[in-house]
């Protein structure tokens, strides 16, 4: 679920730097809200490395996503939504018409790299060793190109995660009456709002993956694929993919991390390429609500 110029969201794991600019670090305030934003979403992601301009300079095989792809014939659209469908000839050692794991993955991640929308259903549980507490939501989930995207909970009630383009917003009151908020950057909050682009991503390059049955996930068909890192330490120390048999769109992710905080996001009533009105996106904090840091620009 990406721009083709790159990955949006997320996801699922929305973690907010802090401005090193505003109040003092070692202040009660700004621990308190460093420890819950990184205890939350995990921590800071790492700045991705080139990808399609070597590719392009050395005149290398074309690539999905950031993987080099085997020359093919033009791949058909996928039935349910407009991705693309990836060709991949099937090892041995699976059925008739099915993929191996690799090339499962490598469909997964074409099928994302071409929606430009997503409009769906979520329900997101974080476990939190830290905090020693259980969280459960609902709502919807709408995202368009790289860094708007909007998690609009039903339950909590008046929860909101939105990316408007220039800044990451987070507002809880069901935990805080405080607005946390800040500026998109590239390769760091951008590729942790994407965090199932960003897995996607990663899948054949950092992790070895090994199927791990067929599920169903709101009466369709998924294969897990399980991931483990090749080298620690690493942001996601466990992963797990639930993709879709028909269409390859991911409709469950499951990570954990290094603190053991575990969090399962489930995609359902997906809608690829959604018409999707632009001000879901725009933001207006509620008056009288503190925001932290109050130093950010967001235009």
């Amino acid at each position: 679920m990406r721009h083709r110029e790159g990955r949006i969201l997320a996801a699922a794991a929305l973690v907010a730097g802090l401005s090193a600019g505003c109040a003092d670090g070692s202040s009660s305030a700004e621990a308190e809200a460093r420890a819950r934003l990184e205890a939350e979403f995990g921590r800071r992601a790492e700045a991705p490395e080139p990808a399609r301009e070597a590719a392009a300079a050395t005149g290398s095989q074309p690539t999905v996503g950031s993987h080099p792809m085997p020359a093919r014939e033009p791949a058909a659209e996928a039935e349910s939504g407009g991705g693309p469908a990836v060709e991949a000839d099937a090892p041995s050692g699976t059925g008739p018409g099915e993929v191996g794991v690799d090339s499962l993955l490598a469909l997964a991640d074409a099928a994302y790299a071409g929606l430009d929308r997503l409009r769906a259903a979520f329900s997101q549980r974080i476990e939190n060793p830290l905090l020693g507490r259980t969280r459960e939501g609902h709502g919807m989930w709408y995202q368009a190109g790289r860094n708007r995207f909007r998690m609009d909970f039903e339950v909590p009630a008046d929860d909101i995660y939105i990316a408007d383009g220039s800044c990451l917003w987070l507002y809880e009151p069901s935990l805080h009456d405080q607005i946390m908020v800040s500026r998109l950057e590239e390769g760091v909050e951008l590729g942790t709002i994407d965090i199932l682009g960003r897995l996607l991503s990663e899948a054949r390059t950092r992790y070895d993956a090994v199927d791990a049955g067929v599920e169903a996930i709101d009466g369709k068909e998924t294969r897990v694929v399980a991931l483990t890192p090749r080298q620690l330490p690493a942001r996601y120390v466990e992963v797990r993919l639930w993709i879709g048999v028909a269409d390859h769109y991911v409709r469950r992710f499951r990570v954990r991390e290094e603190n053991e905080t575990v969090r399962t996001v489930t995609l359902t009533r997906l809608e690829p390429q959604a018409p999707i009105d632009p001000s879901l996106f725009a933001y207006a904090p509620p008056s009288g609500v503190q925001i932290f840091p109050d130093d950010v620009r967001c235009d």
